[in-house]
């Protein structure tokens, strides 16, 4: 198993530092169901995070749909 085939344990949100509640960040699998999967994040919410966070960093609920609501 090489770093790619689990999360990060990253438990802080990069856009506003708040517990963002990754269960498979929690459990270190991504096979653990996660909020995030019944949600739509809007692709400038994701493109507004700094570089080194897209695309491997999880939002919490708040700052994932508080663009889209």
């Amino acid at each position: 198993m090489n770093a790619s085939d689990r999360p990060l344990a990253n438990h802080r949100c990069p856009r506003c530092g708040a517990d963002n509640a990754c269960q498979p960040a929690r459990s270190g699998s991504f096979d653990t169901d996660c909020w995030c999967r019944q949600v739509s994040i809007d692709e400038a919410v994701l493109q507004a995070l700094p570089e080194a966070d897209r695309g491997i960093a999880c939002l919490c609920r708040r700052c994932a749909t508080a663009d889209s609501a």
